[in-house]
């Protein structure tokens, strides 16, 4: 499906010239943890990384967290900039939102790179636990949310006192809690992904992080071999979050996987 989008204006940031590269933030962050990958990718590549509706600066509206909103906002912000096609990153539900853009508007997508997410959709339980989630949220704000996640988004050996996980835990509780509620009913209806995953002729990057608690091996491995040809970086030392804890290294395989576009 390829019609245009009902977006909304999302706030970005922008660096360098060249081919597109739209970074895509995951749950419940903002463009801001794309930090170091922008200024070094910078160099060679137009990135954009936006922050996606109710994170960030983004506005918040009161509906509208599915994927596909997600994706279109997206796709609305490339039209924006002329931009026809990109590489989009996406991490965790950034990746959800990725493949969103591939069911609905893949002639947007020139190249993927999946980082620490995966193609399931959520089994029944995982499904009431978003549920339960979401109305906490909205009830009680997001702090709890946040605190619980510092437990497993890094890697064990991360100190959750230093300045990059704090940095992270900001970002977090700075969402609002109309988009973490949103997102996490949005995430749960999103539809199995991996039916779609063997007719992608797109070049595909997979990104695991070695220590992922949230995301296994066994679903990012298998992400990368149901998508033909695509490559698999696995990174040392990282958990859930591999471009703030290893950034050099998540730099490194995504710039090497833009060298080969």
């Amino acid at each position: 499906m390829s019609e245009q989008p009902r977006a909304i204006n999302l706030h970005y940031a922008e660096a360098g010239r060249g081919p597109a590269v739209v970074l895509v933030h995951g749950f419940p962050f903002s463009h801001r943890i794309w930090d170091a990958q922008m200024m070094a990718l910078g160099r060679n590549y137009h990135v954009i990384a936006p922050d996606l509706r109710g994170f960030g600066e983004s506005a918040a509206p009161e509906e509208g967290y599915g994927m596909d909103d997600f994706a279109g906002d997206i796709v609305a912000l490339l039209v924006r900039l002329g931009i026809d096609r990109a590489v989009w990153v996406g991490h965790s539900m950034g990746g959800y939102i990725t493949l969103a853009a591939l069911r609905r508007w893949p002639s947007r997508v020139r190249a993927a790179a999946f980082v620490a997410t995966h193609a399931h959709p959520d089994t029944p339980e995982k499904k009431l636990q978003r549920e339960i989630s979401a109305d906490s949220a909205m009830l009680n704000g997001v702090g709890d949310m946040a605190f619980s996640m510092m437990g497993t988004i890094f890697a064990s050996e991360v100190d959750r006192q230093g300045a990059m996980a704090q940095s992270i835990y900001e970002i977090m509780v700075g969402a609002t809690p109309q988009a973490v509620a949103g997102s996490l009913r949005g995430m749960a209806a999103r539809p199995d992904s991996r039916p779609m995953l063997a007719e992608l002729s797109i070049p595909t990057l997979v990104i695991a992080g070695e220590d992922d608690e949230m995301v296994g091996a066994e679903l990012t491995g298998e992400l990368a071999e149901l998508i033909p040809g695509a490559h698999y970086v696995i990174i040392p030392g990282a958990g859930h979050m591999p471009m703030v804890e290893q950034p050099d290294a998540t730099t490194n395989a995504l710039r090497a996987f833009l060298e080969t576009l």
